[in-house]
């Protein structure tokens, strides 16, 4: 179904939440033969990777090797104790986990009056004091990022909808916010993570140990000049 799109990025800056639930009103409803029971689903197809794996897995474990799982966030420090002098060159090529700061938000008498605005209601009494609470929780840790829009919407006794409003118009600072890079690494290799698996079991388990593990690994290749 055509829909004019520029409407629709217009409507995203003033009311995103509505934006987006008159998403389905532009999707062209299905014919009839469609729709079930008279569609009926083709056999699906393995991807060849996956396909893989699964031959891999049986493989190893038919000769008796046990799965594991060992971690896909390593220290830095795990590195240089694992790879030594090489360690400089192994975290050149890593992806460092980054993070978004929680920031110090004010509200003051301007900001509570186009709150109010935005609610299309004076607010009740102990708002104020209720939704410092919750920004101040959120700065200390006391609940995630994903949980701040429901918290605020308990506060100010609103939809959730009308916070993301609020979020966008009345606190810039979350849209400013810049990530921060911590010291913890996607692994690069799976002996890194395997480095800090067996540190952990190798006195608890009977040797030899026999595991395995077929899982992803994360590096930020170079380009070479030609």
């Amino acid at each position: 179904m055509k829909f004019d799109v520029e409407e629709f990025k217009e409507r995203r800056k003033t009311d995103f939440e509505g934006a987006w639930h008159a998403g389905p009103s532009v999707i062209t409803p299905p014919v009839s033969s469609a729709v079930y029971p008279r569609y009926t689903y083709k056999r699906a197809k393995v991807h060849p990777i996956y396909d893989t794996i699964a031959r891999l897995r049986a493989a190893y474990m038919s000769m008796g090797f046990d799965e594991a799982m060992v971690p896909v966030f390593i220290d830095e420090s795990d590195v240089y104790r694992q790879f030594g002098p090489e360690a400089a060159a192994v975290l050149d090529r890593v992806y460092y986990v980054g993070g978004l700061p929680r920031p110090n938000v004010g509200i003051g008498a301007e900001r509570l009056a186009k709150i109010a605005e935005i609610v299309g209601r004076p607010l009740e009494e102990g708002a104020e004091e209720k939704l410092m609470k919750c920004l101040h929780g959120y700065k200390k840790g006391k609940f995630d990022g994903d949980d701040l829009t429901h918290e605020m919407s308990v506060a100010l006794k609103v939809d959730d909808g009308v916070v993301v409003h609020i979020l966008d118009t009345v606190f810039p600072e979350f849209k400013n916010l810049a990530p921060e890079s911590s010291r913890t690494t996607l692994r690069s290799h799976m002996t890194s993570g395997w480095f800090i698996s067996l540190s952990q079991m190798w006195d608890k388990r009977p040797l030899p140990i026999r595991m395995f593990s077929v899982d992803r690994c994360f590096r930020r290749e170079q380009e070479e000049d030609a």
